[in-house]
């Protein structure tokens, strides 16, 4: 995937907005879900933000006005950790005043329709990458595969920009050979069940594997690792 092989931070944002782009969305937003309530300023919110193709206008009203706090995406992602429509989270909305204002206003903007892929870190860290639209015509495997990608650029985009120490051949050293097959069968999509099945071992022994590499190579998590493996020349 050429999102897993980018070079740096600017082009694995350029090509994730390529691969939505794929499935007719226009708008990305993305950043870390703050954990505190207002008053936030609008300043701290930015700094939570990793990418934003949103329009210019759209986004400054909504930080100006704290409509983070008031979004019924944004509430439902402090207890949805699985990919989810725009119009599911406004369905579901308790303060349905805010939810048609916050809908109304950013469908003058063109964004009418959307869908958002939660990513856990560790130590309770939450990002969120919402891809927005005029409207939204995608397939559930669609879905499926732009939330693979995404987790792949979330991952790029911490490896890349975080300062880490330069330890990476070490790390690359304590993998085994059967973490390497179970991570390399895992890039290729293949669930645990099916790594089971191919590897000839059990379930449980493909976790176990898998979570052994992903504390090795320092990842957040499955994707990640992937990623990792890739740019390393751990994968090819």
């Amino acid at each position: 995937m050429r999102i897993s092989r980018a070079p740096d931070a600017e082009a694995v944002k350029e090509r994730l907005v390529e691969t939505a782009a794929k499935f007719g969305f226009t708008s990305i937003f993305a950043g870390r879900v703050p954990a505190v309530h207002p008053p936030l300023s609008p300043e701290a919110v930015a700094g939570n933000v990793l990418v934003s193709t949103m329009p210019k206008d759209w986004s400054l009203r909504y930080l100006e006005r704290g409509y983070l706090f008031r979004d019924p995406i944004v509430q439902l992602l402090r207890s949805k950790w699985y990919p989810f429509t725009w119009a599911h989270a406004y369905d579901l909305g308790a303060e349905r005043a805010d939810v048609e204002m916050i809908r109304g206003e950013a469908s003058e903007f063109g964004l009418r329709e959307g869908y958002v892929v939660p990513i856990g870190l560790l130590g309770g860290v939450q990002l969120a990458f919402s891809f927005g639209a005029n409207s939204m015509d995608v397939s559930p495997d669609e879905l499926g595969t732009l939330a693979f990608a995404t987790n792949i650029a979330a991952g790029q985009l911490l490896e890349l920009t975080a300062s880490r120490s330069n330890q990476g051949e070490a790390r690359l050293a304590l993998v085994t050979a059967r973490e390497r097959d179970c991570l390399a069968w895992a890039a290729e999509g293949k669930t645990d069940w099916e790594i089971a099945a191919i590897l000839g071992i059990s379930v449980s022994t493909v976790r176990k594997h898998l979570a052994s590499t992903r504390e090795k190579l320092e990842a957040v998590n499955k994707y990640h690792a992937v990623a990792l493996g890739i740019r390393s020349g751990l994968l090819r």
